[in-house]
C-alpha cells in the first residue's frame, strides 16, 4: 500500500530492486497467475519505475528481511532462494489469488467491506492526490502511462476534501476583503 503498485508487481518484487540508501524501490517486472502456472512478465505498461519509499515502509521492509532470514535457517536447504522481497517461508512466490483471498478476508475481520487488493492501490492514490500530490507524480508512482487515467479513475473527492476547498475559500475571501 505504501507505493501503491499492482499485486503482480509486489510479489515479482526482488531484493536487488530495492536501494536501502536512498530508499527507493524499482519495479521491473510482474508476476502473473496463467492456466499454465505462473509466470514474470513486464509491469503492466512495460516501462519500469522507481518510487521512493515512506520510512514506514522501510522500517516494515528491514523486519520482513530479518523474518526471511529466520526462514531460510529453518527450511536450510530446502529454502529456494529467488531473492524475493514478498515470498512463502520457504522462499516460493506466493500465487497471486490466494494474496488477495488473504487480504479481502484482513479487511472484512477488519469491518471493511466490499473492498479488494486493488482497493489499496485505489486508497493510496485517492489520497495523495486529496492530500495536495502533485497528479503527474501520482500517475508516474502507479505506473500509468497517461496521467489522464489517473486523473479518471483516481482523482474523485474524499469527504475531508470538500472542507479543505470551504477552508480555501474562507481564505480567499478573507484576503481580498483586508
Amino acid at each position: 500500500m505504501a507505493i501503491g503498485a499492482r499485486r503482480g508487481e509486489l510479489l515479482a518484487l526482488e531484493w536487488a530492486d530495492l536501494d536501502w540508501v536512498s530508499d527507493t524501490l524499482t519495479i521491473t517486472k510482474s508476476l502473473e497467475q496463467t492456466r499454465a502456472g505462473l509466470r514474470i512478465n513486464w509491469p503492466k505498461n512495460g516501462k519500469t519505475r522507481s518510487c521512493r519509499l515512506a520510512q514506514s515502509a522501510v522500517v516494515a521492509l528491514q523486519f520482513l528481511r530479518e523474518q526471511q532470514v529466520e526462514h531460510r535457517r529453518m527450511f536450510s536447504g530446502d529454502y529456494q532462494d529467488h531473492g524475493l522481497i514478498f515470498c512463502q517461508p520457504d522462499g516460493k512466490h506466493h500465487e497471486p489469488d490466494l494474496v488477495s483471498q488473504v487480504i479481502v478476508r484482513r479487511m472484512r475481520r477488519a469491518g471493511i467491506t466490499g473492498a479488494s487488493f486493488l482497493t489499496l492501490r485505489h486508497t493510496h492514490a485517492s489520497n495523495l492526490l486529496s492530500r495536495g500530490v502533485p497528479l503527474p507524480a501520482v500517475s508516474a508512482r502507479l505506473g500509468h502511462a497517461d496521467a489522464n487515467v489517473t486523473a479518471r479513475v483516481y482523482s474523485h473527492a474524499l469527504p475531508a476534501d470538500d472542507q479543505r476547498a470551504a477552508d480555501v475559500w474562507d481564505g480567499i475571501v478573507n484576503d481580498a476583503v483586508q
